[in-house]
């Protein structure tokens, strides 16, 4: 990272450097907030076909354990979908908070 006053550079060259990094820095959080998004439909994708797959094939098929462990394998996927909407609002929020400071 160049440091934020180089000698060498004309006020309007350093401005635009500058600009370059936050260009730069925005596209970052864009990619992140992308890659956030996608993970999230993954999550609740497999969600729900976890819980399509117990409710047409496996209902009162299977040994309760077997049932047990689906439904925790549910509970965990539900609470990593809560985790990556809290992590996506933070992550919104900041890019607002840098976005106005621009």
């Amino acid at each position: 990272m160049r440091p934020l006053r180089d000698p060498e550079l004309s006020g309007h060259k350093e401005k635009k450097v500058l600009q370059e990094e936050l260009e730069n820095r925005s596209n970052q959080v864009r990619c992140a907030e992308k890659k956030l998004q996608h993970r999230e439909l993954e999550s609740q994708e497999q969600i729900t076909y976890i819980q399509q797959e117990y409710e047409t094939k496996f209902k009162g098929l299977m040994p309760a354990s077997l049932r047990q462990e689906l439904e925790d394998t549910i509970s965990s996927l539900k609470s990593q979908v809560n985790f990556l909407q809290k992590r996506a609002s933070i992550l919104q929020e900041e890019l607002m908070a840098y976005q106005g400071r621009r």
